[in-house]
């Protein structure tokens, strides 16, 4: 007689890993629909055009393709080299970033309840599969670098007054010197080479300071 084993999302521990997975990627989902609109803004910057223009003129614009106009706009104006360092830092963290969140929610993950969630494109895949390790832990990364690229492209970007108070002041330049949080499991070492020997506006002490929330 075959012995019947409880499914690991029928049992305590497991109940508890799917509820932290999903306010976790709940909170990563919004947080990214909150970039989606500072990319646009961005764009609409860049391209030196009025809301209602712009609407019309980059309708149905999409994330991967508003930030390859972001790039393009900033190197065919006077943008300085410290701006256009920073959208290339910035962009290309919010790129890693769109390609995970695509995958999570065009393919879901498997194995949350029992605490080695992975995210895999296998059943659609022609060729080899693309296949990542998913969590709690790596969604709240995520979220924290998403919060930080808006605070870039607010500040940096869009116009916004920093701070009045020191105070302030400091925590927005602890934000904007933090090195990214998440690291795509398919980034190469030679990406993260990279990353290590980009300038020192991008990467904060070796010891990375602990995260605040940001400036109001």
């Amino acid at each position: 007689m075959r012995r019947y084993t409880i499914p690991a999302s029928d049992t305590p521990e497991g109940k508890a890993r799917i509820a932290a997975y999903y306010e976790a990627l709940g909170q990563f989902v919004h947080t990214f629909s909150q970039v989606e609109t500072a990319v646009a803004r961005t764009l609409w910057t860049y391209a030196g055009t009025r809301p209602p223009v712009a609407k019309i003129i980059f309708a149905g614009t999409r994330v991967d393709g508003g930030c390859g106009y972001i790039k393009q706009l900033a190197a065919a104006t006077t943008a300085s080299k410290e701006l256009k360092d920073d959208l290339e830092d910035v962009l290309q963290q919010l790129g890693i970033i769109n390609g995970a969140r695509n995958n999570i929610l065009h393919y879901g993950a498997q194995s949350v309840a029992e605490g080695n969630a992975i995210v895999s494109d296998e059943f659609r895949a022609k060729g080899e599969p693309t296949v990542f390790p998913i969590s709690p832990e790596l969604l709240k990364a995520m979220t924290v670098d998403l919060r930080q690229i808006m605070t870039h492209l607010n500040y940096r970007h869009l116009g916004r007054r920093p701070p009045k108070s020191e105070y302030g002041r400091k925590v927005l330049d602890d934000i904007l010197r933090s090195p990214w949080q998440y690291k795509h499991p398919g980034q190469t070492k030679s990406q993260t080479k990279r990353e290590q020997s980009r300038p020192d506006h991008r990467r904060g002490s070796k010891q990375p300071r602990q995260r605040r929330s940001s400036p109001e």
